[in-house]
């Protein structure tokens, strides 16, 4: 252990301030808990406020170490003239253990009249905004609760203030920045002269899935307003627990892309986030949807080498539609009725199937429900190979986007009463992508630096 001689005078200050203030502490508190008898709940408490103040003191006075004891008299300004010392200029900075003060010396520049202190550029601060490790924690809580329940969660915790508003900026201003992140990743790779392309992954898995669904996000601009997502993602196959000789294929390694992009817009953003997991190199792409024209539209054009399969749930629901309107939803006879069809469909016999529900076409409860199933089974029918899929191990169900559409969206978006400005949502909704996708380190990583314009003057 390094003895306290050996630090600079200022050093040697400190830890001598701080070791007083301790022992000051100690004895405080040992006094407090023995005038009478006190609960684990008022330990706690009185301790974690006494603390959070001392935190508050250690950091700032750590920070404060930073400073220069002899500042430069001039330093390079950014036109290319020199900006001289003005004096010793302090900032406050909101951080996870509280408002700190640093006291830095500050420069201004008598050509361009631009102000700056470098101390704040070295240490990643602004006068009077927030810490990188608050702002953090802001956009992590305001991803994942409403702004005004984050910041109440972080003040019980931290016994931090922050108002929901600077929780709101700080979770939009991240998801801004991972938008444009991506909208230069698409524009980047869809250079038609230099096409510039996402790393490719360490290790390319044999198989990846492409899934596409959207759900609606209440908007003050245009009302319910879809989101499309789409998830990218590998599988696991196991033994069935209540059918040994059958496998369950669950979804595993999933990331996302979301936006409110129309189809082909957001194809290209989910090819390149495909593209980032080795879809490219792998060796076999399937892709699940429901029926939806735009998704087969999209897999199509930028997934052409992909299996297409449609979702064995939503193939099913239109069997399901049928025995309701003939016999009610929930009876025996309406199960009794679905199981042939169902099981043809399950062995991959689609026009046994169509040619089954063509004798209710004309059906005076059920007609319009055959006629529109027969359309869905003709259409698709080369994305029903069941059978084959099975022999594959090949997932069959479109349950990972359907979930995610739950819980990496509607979680956030969708609570009860909540209507978003567009871009709040979007940004909102990419943080969340990113978190959901196992991202979040890097995500915090590439964000710029903060940038505050509050000590530029300039004169007429």
């Amino acid at each position: 252990m390094t003895h306290s001689t050996t630090l600079p005078p200022q050093a040697e200050s400190f830890v001598a301030e701080m070791t007083d203030r301790m022992t000051h502490i100690a004895q405080e508190l040992s006094t407090w808990v023995t005038t009478e008898p006190r609960t684990l709940a008022e330990i706690e408490k009185r301790t974690l406020a006494i603390m959070k103040d001392l935190s508050t003191a250690l950091a700032m006075g750590l920070c404060n170490l930073a400073v220069p004891r002899y500042p430069e008299d001039t330093i390079p300004c950014s036109c290319g003239q020199t900006a001289t010392y003005q004096r010793i200029r302090p900032a406050h900075v909101d951080t996870v253990l509280g408002t700190i003060t640093i006291s830095r010396p500050y420069y201004l520049c008598p050509t361009c009249h631009h102000g700056q202190a470098p101390l704040d550029q070295q240490m990643g601060f602004c006068a009077g905004g927030i810490s990188a490790g608050l702002d953090e924690i802001l956009a992590l809580m305001g991803s994942r609760a409403p702004f005004e329940e984050a910041t109440d969660v972080l003040q019980r915790l931290t016994l931090v203030d922050i108002s929901p508003n600077s929780c709101k900026t700080a979770t939009e201003t991240l998801g801004q920045t991972v938008a444009a992140q991506e909208d230069k990743a698409v524009t980047d790779a869809w250079n038609s002269k230099k096409p510039i392309l996402p790393p490719l992954p360490a290790t390319i898995p044999d198989r990846l899935y492409v899934s596409m669904d959207g759900t609606m996000v209440h908007t003050h601009e245009d009302g319910w307003k879809e989101m499309r997502l789409g998830a990218v993602y590998t599988t696991t196959a196991t033994p069935s627990k209540k059918r040994p000789d059958h496998l369950d294929i669950r979804a595993r390694d999933a990331s996302y892309y979301a936006d409110f992009a129309d189809p082909a817009t957001f194809g290209r953003g989910l090819w390149v986030e495909a593209y980032r997991r080795g879809i490219s190199q792998t060796k076999e792409v399937v892709a699940i949807g429901d029926g939806a024209h735009w998704i087969w539209d999209q897999v199509r054009e930028h997934f052409p080498q992909a299996i297409e399969v449609v979702d064995w749930y939503h193939a099913t629901s239109y069997i399901w539609t049928i025995a309701h309107a003939l016999y009610g939803e929930g009876t025996d006879a309406a199960k009794a009725w679905a199981r042939p069809p169902l099981d043809d469909l399950w062995d991959g016999k689609t026009d046994d199937v169509v040619a089954h529900l063509q004798g209710y076409v004309n059906h005076s409860a059920a007609g319009d429900a055959a006629r529109s199933a027969i359309t869905y089974y003709t259409n698709n029918k080369e994305r029903m190979n069941y059978p084959a899929y099975r022999a594959k191990n090949i997932q069959i169900g479109s349950g990972c986007v359907e979930s995610s559409c739950g819980h990496v969206l509607g979680a956030r978006l969708k609570q009860a009463g909540m209507i978003w400005n567009v871009e709040g949502a979007r940004a909102v909704a990419k943080v969340r992508t990113r978190l959901k996708s196992g991202r979040w380190d890097e995500t915090i990583a590439s964000r710029p630096p903060p940038q505050r314009d509050a000590y530029t003057r300039k004169t007429a």
